[in-house]
C-alpha cells in the first residue's frame, strides 16, 4: 500500500497537463456543420490533441445570445460526447487593452466587472453542459509586459486573478487558466518573477512562445520562455508585421508538424494557438 501510495503522488502532478489547441469562435464560423466539426475534431485527436480550449465564449456582444451563442454550445456539446475534453474560455472584452491603461482604482472597478461577466458566463455553461463536461475555465484577458510592470499593478492582477478563481470555484471548482505575453518590454528575470506572482493566485499561467509575433529573436524569446508556467501557448501563425491591423498566415506546415510530433513535457500544458491555422480546420474555419 505504501509503494502504491508513493506511486500516485509521484503521478498526480502530472495527470492533468493537456495537449490542447485553441480555438478563437468568429461569428463568420457559424456555417460550419456538425459534420465538418466532428470531421476537425476526429481529425485532432488522430494527432494527439486530448483537449479544446475556447479561447471565449463572449466576445463583446458576439455569442452572447440568440443563434450565435445556440450554434456555440452546440458545438461544444459535440466537442465532450466527441470524447475531448473541453476548457471554456469565458467573457472577452474587445476593449480590454485600451481599458488596463486606466488609473489604478478604476482599472481595479473593472477588473471587478470583468470577474462579475466570467462568472455569469461560467453558470450558464454549466447549465447547458453540467459540470463534469467542463475540464477547467480560461481567462480571456491576457496580461503582457509592459502595463503590469509596476508592483501596485502586480498586486491588483494578482487579486483579480485570486479572486475570479475562488468565484468560479463557487460555480464549478475546475482549473483556471490565464495566458501571458511578453515583447521585451520586462526583463527576462522581471517578467520570471511576474510570471510567479500571477501563480501564486493559483490560476495557471500559460505563456505565449512569441514565435508568430516575431518580436523578439528565438535567443531573445528563450530567455523569457524559462518564466516557471505551467504551460506553453505554441504559436502556429505568423504575422504580418507591415499590415496596420493583424494579420497572420499559418506557420509552414513542417513547423508545425514538429510541435505535434513532440512529446508534451511532463506536468506541463501545452496549448496550440490556433485551430484556425491548422491543415486540419483547412476549407472549414476560414483565415
Amino acid at each position: 500500500m505504501k509503494i502504491l501510495l508513493t506511486a500516485l503522488l509521484l503521478v498526480t502532478p502530472f495527470a492533468n497537463a493537456m495537449n490542447a489547441v485553441m480555438y478563437q469562435p468568429q461569428l463568420r464560423d457559424t456555417t460550419v456543420t456538425d459534420a465538418q466539426w466532428q470531421s476537425v475534431l476526429n481529425k485532432l485527436k488522430g494527432q494527439g490533441i486530448d483537449t479544446l480550449v475556447l479561447q471565449w465564449s463572449r466576445y463583446d456582444n458576439a455569442f452572447r445570445d440568440g443563434e450565435s451563442r445556440a450554434w456555440l454550445e452546440h458545438k461544444a456539446q459535440l466537442t465532450t460526447t466527441n470524447g475531448m475534453k473541453l476548457v471554456i474560455g469565458l467573457a472577452a472584452d474587445g476593449q480590454f487593452f485600451e481599458r488596463q491603461k486606466q488609473p489604478l482604482p478604476a482599472l481595479e472597478n473593472y477588473l471587478n466587472r470583468l470577474r462579475a461577466d466570467d462568472v455569469a458566463v461560467a453558470k450558464r455553461w454549466v447549465d447547458v453542459l453540467g459540470e463534469k463536461s467542463i475540464a477547467g475555465w480560461y481567462i480571456s484577458s491576457e496580461l503582457d509586459d509592459l502595463r503590469w510592470r509596476d508592483p501596485q499593478m502586480q498586486q491588483a492582477a494578482l487579486s483579480w486573478l485570486s479572486k475570479t478563481r475562488l468565484s468560479l470555484a463557487a460555480v464549478a471548482d475546475k482549473p483556471v487558466a490565464v495566458s501571458s505575453f511578453f515583447a521585451g518590454n520586462m526583463t527576462p528575470d522581471s517578467y520570471r518573477k511576474w510570471v510567479t506572482t500571477l501563480s501564486h493566485s493559483g490560476v495557471k499561467v500559460w505563456v505565449q512562445d512569441g514565435a508568430g509575433t516575431q518580436m523578439l529573436t528565438a535567443a531573445e524569446r528563450a530567455l523569457y520562455l524559462k518564466a516557471p508556467s505551467a504551460g506553453k501557448v505554441i504559436e502556429l501563425f505568423r504575422q504580418d508585421k507591415q499590415a496596420k491591423t493583424f494579420k497572420a498566415t499559418p506557420a509552414p506546415s513542417e513547423y508545425q508538424q514538429k510541435w505535434l510530433a513532440t512529446p508534451v513535457p511532463p506536468g506541463q500544458d501545452r496549448v496550440y494557438f490556433s485551430l484556425r491555422y491548422m491543415s486540419v480546420a483547412s476549407g472549414v474555419l476560414a483565415i
